[in-house]
């Protein structure tokens, strides 16, 4: 749920609750404060009865539509009480309420029991229309508060939005600060300078890290270069001795091991900075046929069988580069690790990609090792510089792609879900 939407509900949910119970609430208490008043006439027309009982005899007491009647007897356990009572009108044909003062009285050593009702249709109907009136002003509000929410997200709200739309679309490797204005609303235009004073800094590290990869990584190339151009001019030495001869088989290892590991560090910081920016779609069908042609012979010297299967059209959008880099692991892992007159077997679907391969020694891969960094299983390859599937991990994240292993019937699985 959004902000605006989050307090604009609560304030309206409140708002409506309050009135809502308040419309009840002031109807009984203004239905109350009536009776109160009806009551305080009653009880002035009992004493002007009182008085009048004194002077004349109830049957020469004059009634006006009949609202007064009085009765004489004795009724001791008769007590002065006001109450409400639908009362059947003749002339109206209909029931309506009246608010009625019973009493007993004494005048002239006579006793009387008296009523007397007043009719309560006229505050009835005007407890009605302040109840129609209160209701009218409910909705009225209701839509105002809305219409007003509704002004604060697309005017007052704007800025913030116009702040979130550029923040999606920075990027690091852009060297363009965002340069967010500034803003009447404070807490805006506060949001605004610090997010400006966070891009600009990272930004400046993100430019020193780069920087210092990319220097880094030239400046060992140069001495890896000298160290191997020297290793092959000592190869070219004759005599060689059998120790001089495995001294250099090491060195020649050593150095291409160093070589590959810079290359391969070099890449998981470009991953990490998010330097494969040129996104396409890709056919990972024709991809991963590219990359079986370009690998064919070796798969036929050591008689690797590839089965492909297509199940359906698997489309990626993301670097080339980085999906050349994650399946040709991918199969060049398995086929390191396959043994000779073995079968590999690729099934593609459309929104996944497996591979699977024979085990060596029938065990499985560590899997709280298998993507970490250096964590080399104990039957790697000795060559392994234990980065490949770290750099296929990262690929996967950066693309929102995810990559599973699973070891069954004897086989290594690795599945690319998309």
């Amino acid at each position: 749920m959004k902000l605006t939407h989050h307090i604009s509900f609560r304030y309206i949910g409140i708002t409506a609750l309050v009135l809502l119970l308040s419309i009840p609430i002031f109807y009984f208490i203004l239905q109350k404060v009536m009776w109160n008043s009806f009551d305080e006439n009653l009880d002035s027309q009992q004493k002007w009865i009182e008085e009048t009982l004194k002077k004349t005899a109830p049957e020469n007491f004059v009634s006006f539509n009949n609202n007064i009647i009085i009765r004489p007897g004795n009724f001791p356990n008769k007590k002065r009480k006001f109450y409400t009572e639908n009362v059947y009108v003749p002339d109206d044909e209909e029931s309506v309420p009246f608010r009625v003062l019973e009493f007993n009285t004494s005048e002239n050593g006579k006793d009387y029991a008296v009523r007397i009702q007043k009719s309560l249709v006229e505050s009835e109907d005007l407890l009605q229309t302040i109840a129609i009136l209160q209701a009218f002003i409910f909705f009225i509000l209701m839509t105002t508060l809305l219409l007003i929410n509704r002004k604060l997200k697309f005017k007052i709200w704007n800025p913030f939005y116009q702040t979130l739309e550029r923040l999606e679309k920075f990027k690091l490797d852009t060297d363009v600060s965002l340069d967010l204005p500034q803003n009447s609303i404070t807490e805006i235009n506060d949001l605004n300078q610090s997010i400006n004073v966070l891009t600009a800094r990272n930004i400046e590290v993100f430019q020193a890290q780069k920087e210092f990869t990319e220097n880094a990584s030239h400046e060992m190339q140069t001495p890896l270069a000298i160290l191997q151009s020297n290793v092959d001019l000592l190869w070219q030495t004759q005599p060689l001795s059998e120790e001089q001869t495995k001294i250099l088989e090491n060195l020649t290892e050593t150095n291409s091991r160093i070589s590959r590991l810079n290359k391969a560090l070099l890449l998981i910081a470009k991953i990490d900075n998010q330097q494969f920016s040129d996104k396409k779609n890709i056919d990972i069908q024709v991809l991963v046929e590219n990359i079986l042609e370009k690998n064919r012979e070796s798969f036929f010297h050591k008689n690797i069988d590839v089965r492909v299967k297509v199940e359906g059209q698997m489309i990626v959008t993301s670097d080339e580069t980085l999906m050349e880099i994650l399946f040709g692991n991918l199969i060049s892992n398995a086929f390191r690790y396959s043994p000779k007159n073995t079968t590999i077997d690729i099934m593609i679907k459309s929104n996944q990609f497996s591979i699977e391969n024979q085990a060596v020694d029938g065990t499985g891969l560590d899997t709280q090792k298998l993507f970490r960094r250096f964590q080399k299983q104990e039957h790697f390859h000795k060559n392994s510089i234990g980065l490949g599937l770290e750099i296929c991990k990262k690929i996967c994240e950066q693309n929102s792609m995810k990559i599973q292993y699973a070891f069954l019937n004897n086989k290594h699985e690795f599945r690319i879900l998309v």
